[in-house]
């Protein structure tokens, strides 16, 4: 029974009067600060006004692919050197005022370093609501808040980043779209300005037209000086000066009408016909330009505005506290534990050697 007692004081005694002088007295004060945030798109509808908006909005697939991204940038040695480089990280957690067991080498290395942030830093995902709770302990209060700041605001700029980057890439195809096309119109204009420079004609279409008009004008002022040639000739001879007058005005109309069909059949000094033939497909290729343009703006504007409703933002909708109070260790249960694997193990290996013994009897 005394072998008992003697075994049982040495295997649980001993390790729970270590842990309760250890967790008692010498294992120093810690304080953990705490927040809340969640990544949410634009369209999701999340306003920072509190947790009721947050949990009424749906939990997109993005957003849950970026809180990953949090979480591993926040356990990130990038994250780390960020953090070094904004507040004596490495000073605070190797104090030689803090317990050893619990103190961070002052020469350890970035390996090391890395492993010590990921004990003190802990995020935690809630897998409904998509919310991430960010627990940082430190050896003082402002310690804990400060890096607990940090860390969030070193991840709303991640976040921002990416998003900025995804909004880039979605619009930089429509933009070229609308680059080309941009192009392809002032090719057209150039192409157009070039014939008419070349043809001294401004719109050869227009100039047809008008043409046109003039032989229609000329025709019928010919028909009518005909008809009053007719009616003049059957009173007057034929070498008065009246019907000499109106032969001499109906010799020039003939003329003048001569020389305008010629120019639209093109044996004047201007083919009409084949610059109006050869300027239409530059019309054409113009307002299918045109259109081409106007179809790439309307995709640019449903790109930009896609990406911005896709754009992903990092919302704090509880702020990093400042612990008023040490929540750690929990000496009491820390030394409970010690005791209660400590009579574990007894009991186990009590009872493999009883198994051992009797094993070896036989």
């Amino acid at each position: 029974m005394k072998s008992i007692l003697k075994t049982l004081a040495t295997v649980v005694g001993v390790p729970t009067l270590v842990a309760a002088i250890y967790f008692g007295l010498i294992a120093s004060d810690m304080y953990v600060s705490e927040a809340k945030v969640a990544v949410r798109s634009a369209k999701s509808g999340l306003s920072s006004n509190g947790l009721t908006a947050l949990l009424a909005s749906p939990v997109l697939s993005s957003g849950g692919q970026d809180s990953l991204v949090v979480m591993d940038y926040s356990s990130s040695l990038d994250i780390v050197e960020a953090l070094r480089e904004r507040v004596d990280f490495v000073g605070h957690y190797s104090n030689p005022d803090i317990d050893w067991l619990s103190r961070l080498q002052a020469d350890a290395t970035q390996e090391e370093v890395l492993e010590y942030f990921r004990e003190r830093v802990n995020i935690k995902r809630d897998m409904v609501s998509d919310v991430l709770t960010v627990q940082v302990r430190a050896f003082t209060p402002q310690m804990a808040q400060e890096i607990a700041s940090l860390i969030i605001e070193l991840n709303e700029q991640l976040v921002n980043e990416l998003s900025s980057r995804m909004e880039q890439d979605a619009i930089a195809s429509a933009r070229q779209e609308v680059d080309r096309a941009v192009a392809n119109l002032r090719q057209t204009a150039q192409d157009i300005n070039s014939f008419q420079t070349a043809n001294d004609s401004v719109s050869p279409r227009d100039e047809s037209l008008a043409l046109f008009g003039r032989v229609t004008a000329i025709e019928s002022r010919l028909s009518e000086t005909q008809a009053t040639l007719s009616e003049t000739m059957a009173y007057m001879r034929e070498d008065s000066a009246d019907v000499v007058v109106l032969k001499n005005r109906i010799k020039a109309l003939e003329r003048q009408l001569n020389l305008e069909k010629g120019r639209v059949t093109g044996t004047g000094d201007k083919d009409l016909g084949s610059l109006v033939e050869n300027f239409q497909p530059l019309l054409l290729e113009q307002e299918i330009a045109q259109q081409g343009y106007a179809a790439s703006l309307a995709s640019f504007e449903a790109a930009r505005m896609d990406a911005q409703r896709k754009k992903q933002y990092l919302i704090t909708f509880v702020e990093p506290n400042l612990p008023d109070a040490a929540s750690e260790p929990r000496r009491l249960i820390k030394t409970i534990t010690v005791m209660v694997y400590s009579f574990l193990a007894y009991l186990i290996f009590g009872l493999l050697w009883s198994a051992l013994k009797d094993h070896m009897g036989h």
